[in-house]
């Protein structure tokens, strides 16, 4: 365990080495070799995968910072051994935050499903005080990839978009580009929307837990 966690923060590192150089960089020609490299290095295509919390202003305001942190709790062990029974790689959790890489959008898609799925069975055994429910946003395309520990790149803010400002608790949002690259098929129900967010147009799908009966 100890070789695995020096080699993911040696590819930190490392990435955090060659943003650097290429910051420092004033020569515009070193400077596209170095991003070339960074590219070379770092480069992947794949889904993209950040879930939401909901209700976390209501929750931590009426019921106090200690349940929601159990709250969290609850939900990281709920998501991370779905995420990997899906073929996902969980790269970090961020407050009520998760953040997940998939080759595939179907596995993601998949995987978002049987998070909802799981929290609605808990819910139902739960008080409603111990409810969780979460969005989630799924895009798809190039990125860099930092070992198994984070992601930068347009689909990762694009699926921030969608998970944590425009889904509500139980919704997966999916870009239409994403669903370009799945057999998945959804119900002729999934609502087919347009956002625009920061400047940048977003068309994707609305799914609701339902869809996973549909796998």
């Amino acid at each position: 365990m100890a070789g695995a966690e020096h080699a993911v923060s040696a590819a930190h590192q490392e990435f955090t080495d060659m943003i650097a150089r290429f910051s420092a960089c004033a020569d515009p020609s070193e400077q596209e070799a170095i991003r070339l490299a960074i590219w070379e290095r770092f480069g992947t295509i794949g889904a993209t995968f950040i879930s939401d919390m909901a209700n976390f202003s209501v929750t931590s305001r009426t019921r106090g910072i200690c349940q929601f942190l159990k709250l969290i709790h609850r939900t990281r062990e709920t998501v991370a051994p779905l995420i990997e029974a899906n073929n996902g790689l969980l790269l970090k959790c961020d407050a009520d935050n998760c953040y997940a890489f998939f080759e595939k959008t179907g596995d993601a898609l998949r995987a978002s499903f049987d998070i909802n799925a799981e929290l609605f069975r808990q819910n139902q055994e739960a008080p409603l005080e111990d409810h969780i429910f979460v969005s989630v946003g799924i895009d798809y395309g190039r990125l860099l990839l930092i070992g198994d520990e984070d992601y930068f790149g347009d689909p990762v803010n694009t699926a921030s978009k969608l998970g944590e400002d425009l889904a509500t608790k139980s919704e997966t949002l999916v870009t239409e580009r994403a669903m370009e690259q799945t057999s998945f098929k959804v119900h002729e129900s999934a609502e087919h929307m347009v956002a625009r967010v920061s400047d940048i147009e977003i068309n994707y799908l609305k799914l609701m837990m339902a869809e996973a009966n549909r796998r």
